[in-house]
Order: C-alpha cells, then sequence, then structure tokens
C-alpha cells in the first residue's frame, strides 16, 4: 500500500471505512501493518485516526516500531521523562499528564508565528524515524519558539479566550503548560543531560553521572536560575530510584544557583515524598475492582523492591532534615507496599502456586500445563523475593508462614502423583506425563523449600522410574 507524500486523509482511507480498518490492521502482516500506520500517521490529528490508533495500540507496543517524526513529538522531547505513563505505578516526579499535550500544541498552533511552524513543519517531514539528530535540529528552533509562545500566553489578559478554548479553564492543565514552558526553555541541555543519563532506567547514580548533573545544572544556572528545578526533575526521573539524586544534590555546585540549593533541595526532598505516596495510592483498588498497577507476583515484587529502596534512601535523608512528618508519611508508603505484596504475593500463593499440580484422576495420565507451571514458578520465587524485604515491611511471620504452607501443600500434591505413578507405568505416553508432572512439582519443592528439603522427594521419583541418583 503506496500513497504520496501529501496524501489527504480521504486518498489513505476514508473516514466511515477506517472502524472497518481498525479490525483489519489487526490481522494482516507485520510489514503491511507498519505500513499502513505510517501512512496514518500522517493524519494522526484526525479523530477516526486517533480512535483507529487507540484500538491498534497493544500490537503498536508489542512491536514498537520507530515513529515518523512529528513536531508535536519533538516539542515533548524536553519533557518526555516526566510525562505520566500510560498506566501502572510509577509515576515521574513534577510530571506532566499526556493530556496537556494536545491543548499546549493547540495554543501552540493558535498563537505562534504561522510561517516559522509551516517551515518546520516542511522540515520535520524529511527527517527519518529514528534520525534523533534530525529531531533536535528541528527542536533547537522549535522549543523556544513553543516556550515563547506558552509564556506569553500565558501572561496575557487578552488571550484567554484562548486559555479557555484550550484548557476549558482546567488550572492543573494551566500550571502543567507553564512547567512544561521551562522545560522547553532549556530544551538542549536537557537533551545532552538524557545522552550522559542513558540508559534509561539508570540503575545506579556513578560518580560519571553526578559530574554531567553538576555541569548540566551550571550551564542552566548561567541561562535561567530558575529553571536548574526542572533539570533536575528529568535528571530524578531517568534514575530507577529517583530518591538516589537527594544524598549527593546538597554537594552539588549549581553555580549560580548554589544559594537557592536549600530551596531546591526541600522542594525536591517533598515532592519525592508526595511521588512515593502517589505512587502507592495507585496500588490500591478503586470502585470495588482489582488493582491494575501489577500484573502478576513478580511484577508486584519488583515494583516493591524499588519503591522500598526509594523509602529507605528517602528516610536517611529526611532523618538529616530531622523532620518527623516526612517519616511519618514514608511509615505509611511502607504500610501501602506491605498491603500490597501481601495481596499479589502472599495470599494469592495457594492459587498461583499449588494450583499448577495437578490432582490424580483414577485411570487417567496427568494433565501437562506448561503456561501453569511457568506461572507457579515465577510466584514461588516471587515469595522467596519476599523474604528480602520481610522485616522491612514487617511481614516476616507471614511470609515464613506462607513459604511453610506452599512447602507442605507441594509435597503432598507431590506425593500423591508419586503414589499413582505405577498406574502409569504401563502406558508409556501416560508414564512420560506423570514423569514431566512430577519433576515439575520437584521443581517447584526446591523454589519454595529450598534443595535440602526437596531432596528427598528427588531420590523417591529417581526410585519411582527406576533411576540411580548418580543417573538423575
Amino acid at each position: 500500500m503506496t500513497a504520496p507524500p501529501d496524501a489527504a486523509p480521504s486518498d489513505i482511507a476514508p473516514p466511515d471505512l477506517l472502524p472497518t480498518l481498525e479490525h483489519r490492521l489487526l490481522a494482516i502482516p507485520d510489514d503491511k501493518f507498519l505500513e499502513v500506520v505510517r501512512l496514518l500517521e500522517r493524519v494522526r490529528d484526525h479523530p477516526d485516526v486517533q480512535q483507529t490508533f487507540a484500538s491498534i495500540r497493544p500490537r503498536l507496543v508489542q512491536m514498537r516500531p520507530e515513529r515518523r517524526p512529528t513536531l508535536k513529538r519533538v516539542l515533548c522531547m524536553p519533557f518526555e521523562d516526566v510525562l505520566e505513563s500510560f498506566g501502572g505505578a510509577d509515576v515521574p516526579l513534577g510530571r506532566i499528564e499526556r493530556r496537556a499535550i494536545d491543548p499546549m500544541w493547540g495554543i501552540i498552533e493558535d498563537c505562534a508565528d504561522r510561517h516559522a511552524l509551516d517551515q518546520l513543519d516542511r522540515q520535520v517531514q524529511e527527517v527519518a524515524p529514528g534520525d534523533h539528530n534530525g529531531m533536535l535540529n528541528i527542536g533547537r528552533r522549535l522549543w523556544p519558539l513553543a516556550a515563547q509562545t506558552l509564556r506569553s500566553v500565558m501572561e496575557s489578559d487578552g488571550s484567554r479566550h484562548v486559555l479557555w478554548r484550550r484548557l476549558h479553564g482546567d488550572e492543573d492543565l494551566r500550571r502543567q503548560v507553564i512547567d512544561a514552558a521551562v522545560f522547553l526553555d532549556i530544551g538542549l541541555s536537557i537533551e545532552a543531560l538524557k545522552s550522559d543519563l542513558s540508559p534509561k532506567p539508570l540503575p545506579e547514580l556513578e560518580d560519571r553521572h553526578v559530574a554531567a548533573i553538576e555541569q548540566a545544572a551550571q550551564a542552566v544556572a548561567r541561562q535561567n536560575v530558575a529553571a536548574v528545578y526542572s533539570l533536575l526533575l528529568v535528571a530524578a526521573a531517568r534514575l530507577a530510584a529517583p530518591a538516589d539524586l537527594l544524598p549527593v544534590l546538597n554537594d552539588l555546585d549549581l553555580g549560580k544557583a548554589r544559594r537557592d540549593q536549600p530551596v531546591i533541595f526541600a522542594q525536591l526532598s517533598g515532592l519525592v515524598v508526595s511521588n512515593l505516596e502517589e505512587r502507592t495510592a495507585r496500588l490500591e483498588p478503586k470502585a470495588g475492582t482489582p488493582s491494575t498497577a501489577v500484573a502478576s507476583p513478580e511484577a508486584a515484587m519488583a515494583l516493591a523492591e524499588r519503591l522500598i529502596a526509594s523509602v529507605t534512601t528517602t528516610n536517611a535523608v529526611m532523618d538529616l532534615l530531622n523532620e518527623p512528618i516526612y517519616r511519618e508519611r514514608l511509615d505509611a508508603v511502607k504500610a501501602a507496599v506491605g498491603a500490597m505484596v501481601t495481596g499479589s504475593v502472599l495470599d494469592t500463593a495457594s492459587d498461583g502456586i499449588l494450583s499448577a499440580i495437578p490432582v490424580p484422576t483414577p485411570g487417567a495420565a496427568p494433565v501437562v500445563d506448561e503456561a501453569a507451571q511457568a506461572a507457579a514458578e515465577d510466584h514461588a520465587r516471587a515469595l522467596r523475593r519476599c523474604e528480602g524485604l520481610a522485616d522491612t515491611l514487617g511481614l516476616r511471620h507471614a511470609v515464613s508462614d506462607t513459604l511453610k504452607r506452599m512447602g507442605q501443600g507441594v509435597s503432598v500434591r507431590a506425593q500423591a502423583l508419586l503414589k499413582d505413578y505405577p498406574q502409569m507405568a504401563g502406558d508409556a505416553d501416560a508414564a512420560e506425563s506423570a514423569e514431566l508432572t512430577l519433576f515439575y512439582a520437584l521443581r517447584l519443592l526446591e523454589l519454595v523449600a529450598g534443595p535440602a528439603k526437596a531432596d528427598p522427594l528427588r531420590l523417591a521419583i529417581l526410585s519411582a522410574i527406576g533411576e540411580s541418583p548418580d543417573e538423575g
């Protein structure tokens, strides 16, 4: 499927055909799918095209194709690290909501120099997908133009009709647009820092990263002292644990912003605590529906470990500040994480682990469920990881009790399969299925109880199938 570069929406797909196209896009081969997506991106602002993109987003997320640059996409580059994600419990510090992008771009289209925008739009159409330097060259001109336009509109009494039409009187959106203007002002410094703090998320803040942050902060301070805080928000957002920036913050030389350092430190510290509170608040189910913040026990533990690492770092900083109110709030965050771990890992352990071991049916071979076994092993590993946070979360007894119950439960179910095994011995296929389920049960017992406690079961299985321990 091809179309000329200046194809109009009707040339690509008539609006009344788009709903049908949505379903066809989910079935066609990858190469054709990407070809259609690139054509649709040329008219992405059309309402029906936006609906089409919403329906095919899961396939786009799975394929992760290089996206065609647009002015709106270039606009977002300086603050993309603080954009709220499309779901989940991780919330960037000082976030800008994605719902602010379209109104912001609408204000720029309404009020910026039309000739300059048209010229930039022609240039960005020549930039190939993935050409970061090409997008930077567009950004050099777009970001100052956009920042100046947004600031002028925000500060002008005569532009109230524009604000109302685009923001509908939403003060929170207005604040986010003002914040975005600051990120745009220092867009080139932000892009340079992002290159130094890659990949994202940065697992550990090393000396070279600290030096890069300090150098960028000094450069920004020469341009606009107040914008240093925004730069540090981007730096924190690129870290796996944003709180890791706090311990080094007071030792940074912020150049012209050094006199503002205590204020910046206090703002960032308070924001880290508030951010942790918001992230844990998203773990709670809403209106009787289960939380969608974590998709699996292992995802729950990964999230819990990140949150508790941030709480631990922040607590150490707050001890220096001697702020009891912060410690109380951080204790509440730990309690929320503990509740999430209990609900997602401990309380679901029986269903998640034991249900993977089939119950013997007289005269029938056990059914091997590879997917259930893989999920059970993931759950067992998550349960083991709970031990590392048990004391911090006040869950030592609950974790120990759950591990003990799972060990006993797996043993009982494995013994039942072992007892039933001789009935399968006369049928090669049935015997193979029975042996596989026994070794899967052994694997689960090793994960929840440890190799030493699983060893008697291993010896019993080898004896039942006629192998010696050395052969096994």
